[in-house]
């Protein structure tokens, strides 16, 4: 992208909490549908931080852990209604939590836990 072209939109994070025992596969496939989601609504993932297993403070729908993942993305404020239908829709999903990121400076440049490969 050059330095001129600015999307527009706003700057947003969304922390998924996926099942913990979901094959890489599956979790790919959540991955691959979820950049493709935001792509076709005009928006762009810059930063993606897989932050793995992890415990949960309570158990949700009788899991007591859940397998992280953190998305910075931009889009349009009228099309995140859309992306957190579709998170309410996968049973893969605990939990999920999208809010607007306040230091846009700082997007990618965080120590990163691991990356998922498509």
């Amino acid at each position: 992208m050059a330095a001129e072209e600015v999307k527009k939109g706003n700057y947003y994070e969304m922390a998924v909490a996926l099942k913990p025992l979901l094959p890489d596969d599956v979790r790919k496939a959540i991955h691959k549908e979820f950049v493709d989601l935001v792509k076709a609504k005009g928006g762009e993932v810059l930063d993606v931080d897989v932050w793995g297993k992890r415990y949960l403070a309570y158990k949700i729908n009788g899991h007591n852990e859940g397998y992280y993942i953190i998305y910075t993305f931009i889009s349009d404020p009228s099309h995140i209604l859309e992306i957190r239908r579709q998170m309410e829709l996968k049973q893969e999903v605990l939990r999920y939590m999208v809010v607007e990121a306040d230091d846009v400076d700082e997007i990618g440049k965080k120590i990163k836990k691991k990356e998922i490969e498509i």
